[in-house]
């Protein structure tokens, strides 16, 4: 990816304990539509909304209806991230949807007006973000003198921010040692896997269709370690990609 000369400003600082002053908030949340290949592959797709209140605790809701926005508790203070992970209505957390990468915003910088009030926007460009943010608030992080806007910008330039080196980002925040510098692409390489006929994506929402030809599909651009690869039909398999070979497991 292009590498930005302007340093990633971050101004980091561990919270004192008990030295909080945040409170609590219900905000209502405005859920992301699915992929359309998402929503054939699992036409009962819902979400689990995840957030963090005052204290980090962690606050998790079931949404089954992703037009319904739901009322969440979350913490009143800057930069406070929310996921919400895509999963099955009805199904355990352990099924196909589960894979697929999550949606994420942050209170209050996502907030909307609307009519009746405002909503909390949650976007699939501001997943990784979002999942940046909470790993590194689960490392004592005070994420509200961090520079999201920025993050976000950053991490939105490439096609699909899922194929970002995001394990190693977010340490670097935890740490406060975060320049631009560091914002860069994992390995990636194309493949060429077996799943059988039909039309099949990856986890990512950002992840193209592909065509199987003679059962056998071409996937660009995929980076290295593992991925689940779905077809429309709801059948899936596991992909292990490393420097030279591919492996290919079916998944359950």
């Amino acid at each position: 990816m292009r590498l930005h000369r302007l340093a990633l400003v971050v101004v980091v600082a561990l919270k004192a304990a008990g030295c909080g002053l945040a409170t609590d908030d219900e905000v209502k949340v405005l859920l992301p539509a699915p992929p359309v290949p998402w929503q054939i592959a699992f036409p009962r797709l819902g979400f689990r909304v995840v957030t963090l209140d005052a204290r980090k605790g962690v606050r998790e809701r079931n949404v089954d209806d992703w037009r319904a926005p739901p009322v969440v508790t979350c913490a009143r203070s800057v930069n406070s991230p929310i996921l919400a992970y895509p999963r099955e209505t009805g199904l355990a957390d352990s099924a196909a949807a589960g894979d697929l990468r999550p949606a994420g915003g942050f209170y209050p910088l996502s907030l909307r007006a609307c009519q009746g009030g405002e909503v909390l926007e949650l976007t699939w460009e501001d997943g990784p973000a979002a999942l940046v943010m909470s790993r590194a608030s689960a490392r004592g992080l005070d994420v509200s003198l961090f520079n999201v806007s920025k993050l976000r910008r950053y991490l939105q330039e490439h096609g699909d921010p899922w194929a970002m080196d995001l394990d190693a980002i977010s340490q670097k925040v935890a740490l406060g040692v975060l320049t631009a510098w560091d914002i860069d692409t994992l390995p990636c390489r194309d493949v060429e896997v077996e799943p059988g006929p039909g039309t099949w994506f990856l986890e990512s929402p950002f992840s193209p269709s592909f065509e199987a030809a003679h059962g056998k599909v071409v996937l660009t651009g995929v980076s290295l370690g593992c991925h689940r690869l779905f077809s429309l039909a709801g059948t899936s398999w596991r992909v292990a990609v490393g420097e030279q070979e591919t492996a290919l497991v079916r998944a359950p």
